[in-house]
């Protein structure tokens, strides 16, 4: 007798993760007869030996970059009658009904079926889709993975179960047709019966690039420019400059290339259209890759058009159709620019890029929407050094200039100028110049004191800018920058509470897979702690003594909630502790996840067997040995019973996963 179900996973680096799916999968394994398969792809010998603990099929993969040979690498060896596979970073919530499927018999009904994926875009894990995916499958000689990427089974038969169950995926931790389009291209195509004219031929041009119909819209666009009707300049030039826009939608690259130059030519090219022109190509030589050179040449040709038009501004109105203007040529000025400036950046050609960024509208504030794009560009570390420089050669009076000044002369060791520039910066009242110069102060490490950011700035911009100085960190940096925080706490107790509250929601949140066991209480209780500290801080205690509970933060709610767990906790107060923590689960969102661990932990406990003593434990060992020895013998039957009855006895005993499904994949020889 084979097993009911094979189960299949690609291991890779990510050991925290890999564990907690094995875990999940534990339930199923000790339940179901069944067997675990995996696949590693690590190459390292820590994830060999935690698999190792939950099954003897271990099969090392060296990857290729196709996922479904590794899959069928798996599913070669596999006996189980049915066929599941999920990633290492992904974990079932609750597989009781995948357990009942095939307890229940009814899998007999079936041929395949599909579990749900939950996709969380945020590690609180309030925002996420739902896909039900075909990831289970009765397999027969023909069941095979196909596609290197995006890989999936087949055949895929019906009928197919249709699961509830899902499992948890933070891997992700992001058109609407114009009906007037539906309406208009009947109209225009009949109307194009009778009359082929560049009007008409333009038009449909038009709706069919509105609908996302770029082959027909490029086909339209081709016909307006072979007729021969005079004094239709400005409705060729339209098609003459949408048609690498419409060309590149349909992703062919290189000959959006060819076109975009060959229409630059073009006797109909006017400036307005070689400024959109300018825009595809750039977009093209992005799609191609190492083109640099290239980008940089079209962004200041686009810039020397721009300028040439700007001098004579007559032109702008002549050469305007259909949205091809100056309002939307002008729209993605600062976007060029910036594109510019990354190619340079990317072959370190510093006269280009300070090219660029002379090019930006300093003086009248528009460049401050791209200090986020400097920012990422700073956060590479192999590219720091050399954009610094760019900004000590710019001669502008800027906020985010003095900023990028003063981390420069940190950087070079010049304590007067990065003072200088320091306070510069955070004279101004620019959030995102406080965020710059808060982790300016945190990243020098008492080089700049952080205390002039926190002199300046309110309570709202610096819980602003502790979020900011959490998503700058390193979940194994944060201790670092907890004890950092810390060092403020006499003189700036509340910034300091905010800061600390902020780094330990972050380590709970996105940590929690991280956290050993016995260490994730006391770091709940210490987050609670801060919590009411700084609360209790802004709020007088009459306040807090008389208004509504919902009239308080939810996080200071949940912090007074939790003392009373912990404190139902040591008094070993099971049931009432489950109960809290259901109702504290919608107190504060962000923190569900670690709720959720919690649940986990303390109904694991409850369900701990009570015949855990050294005398029980020895039994079990012997029972055990005999098991192993029976299945070495052959004994399958005799060793079947034993088995059974130390699975209900020893639920999570991983002896006891690895011993059913040697005698199970011997059952099936």
């Amino acid at each position: 007798m084979r097993p009911q179900l094979t189960i299949s996973l690609l291991a890779s680096k990510q050991i925290h993760a890999v564990r907690k799916c094995l875990d999940s999968l534990v339930p199923i394994l000790m339940q179901v007869p069944s067997e675990l398969i995996v696949v590693d792809t690590s190459e390292n010998n820590c994830i060999r030996e935690l698999a190792l603990q939950y099954t003897p099929y271990v099969i090392p993969f060296h990857w290729c970059d196709d996922f479904s040979k590794a899959r069928n690498a798996g599913l070669r060896m596999a006996q189980g009658e049915w066929f599941l596979y999920l990633d290492d970073d992904e974990w079932f919530e609750d597989p009781k009904e995948i357990i009942a499927f095939f307890t229940d018999a009814e899998y007999l009904n079936y041929n395949s079926a599909c579990y749900i994926v939950r996709n969380y875009t945020d590690w609180m894990g309030l925002d996420y889709t739902d896909a039900h995916l075909n990831r289970m499958i009765r397999r027969t000689s023909e069941t095979r993975f196909v596609n290197p990427i995006h890989e999936f089974l087949k055949p895929f038969r019906e009928p197919t179960k249709m699961f509830s169950a899902y499992v948890h995926h933070y891997g992700y931790v992001g058109n609407v047709l114009d009906s007037k389009s539906d309406r208009n291209i009947p109209l225009l195509e009949k109307e194009l019966e009778h009359a082929l004219t560049v009007h008409n031929c333009l038009q449909l041009s038009q709706e069919y690039m509105s609908a996302n119909e770029f082959e027909k819209a490029e086909i339209y666009a081709l016909k307006c420019l072979e007729l021969k009707e005079p004094n239709h300049d400005r409705e060729k030039s339209w098609c003459i400059a949408y048609l690498p826009y419409m060309i590149r939608s349909q992703e062919e690259y290189k000959r959006a290339w060819e076109t975009g130059k060959e229409m630059l030519r073009h006797p109909k090219c006017t400036e307005i259209a070689a400024l959109r022109i300018y825009v595809d190509l750039i977009e093209v030589c992005k799609s191609l890759k190492n083109h640099e050179k290239d980008i940089i040449i079209y962004a200041k040709a686009y810039h020397q058009s721009l300028t040439q038009l700007d001098a004579r501004p007559e032109q702008w109105f002549k050469q305007t159709i259909g949205g091809l203007g100056e309002q939307k040529s002008k729209s993605v000025k600062d976007a060029i620019y910036l594109l510019g400036f990354k190619a340079a950046i990317d072959i370190e050609d510093s006269n280009s890029a300070v090219f660029f960024l002379q090019c930006f509208s300093w003086e009248n504030g528009e460049s401050e929407k791209l200090y986020p794009s400097f920012c990422n560009i700073l956060r590479d570390r192999k590219k720091e050094d050399f954009l610094l420089g760019l900004f000590q050669r710019l001669d502008i009076s800027d906020p985010f200039v003095w900023i990028m000044k003063s981390r420069s002369a940190w950087k070079d060791g010049n304590p007067e100028q990065l003072e200088k520039y320091f306070r510069l910066a955070v004279e101004s009242d620019q959030i995102l110049v406080f965020m710059e110069a808060a982790l300016l102060a945190f990243q020098s490490q008492g080089e700049i004191s952080l205390e002039l950011v926190m002199l300046t700035t309110d309570i709202s911009q610096w819980e602003k800018i502790s979020a900011y100085l959490a998503g700058n960190v390193e979940i194994t940096q944060l201790p670092h920058w907890i004890n950092l925080s810390k060092s403020y706490l006499i003189n700036f107790p509340v910034q300091s509470l905010s800061l600390l509250i902020t780094f330990q929601e972050k380590l709970l949140i996105e940590g929690v897979l991280e956290i050993e066991d016995e260490d994730l209480f006391q770091e709940i209780k210490q987050y609670c702690q801060w919590v009411k500290e700084y609360t209790t801080s802004l709020y007088s205690e009459q306040l807090l003594s008389c208004a509504p509970s919902s009239f308080m933060p939810p996080n200071y709610r949940f912090a007074v909630q939790m003392e009373q767990v912990f404190q139902n906790l040591e008094n070993c107060d099971y049931p009432k502790v489950l109960q809290q923590l259901h109702e504290v689960i919608n107190i504060y969102k962000p923190l569900c996840g670690v709720i959720r661990r919690m649940l986990s932990m303390i109904a694991d406990e409850i369900n701990q067997p009570a015949l855990t003593n050294p005398e029980f434990l020895a039994l079990a060992g012997q029972v055990k040995q005999t098991v192993q020895y029976l299945i070495q013998e052959g004994r399958y039957e005799e060793a079947l019973p034993l088995i059974q009855q130390l699975s209900s006895l020893l639920p999570r005993d991983l002896e006891v996963v690895r011993l059913r499904q040697e005698l199970w994949s011997h059952m099936g020889e």
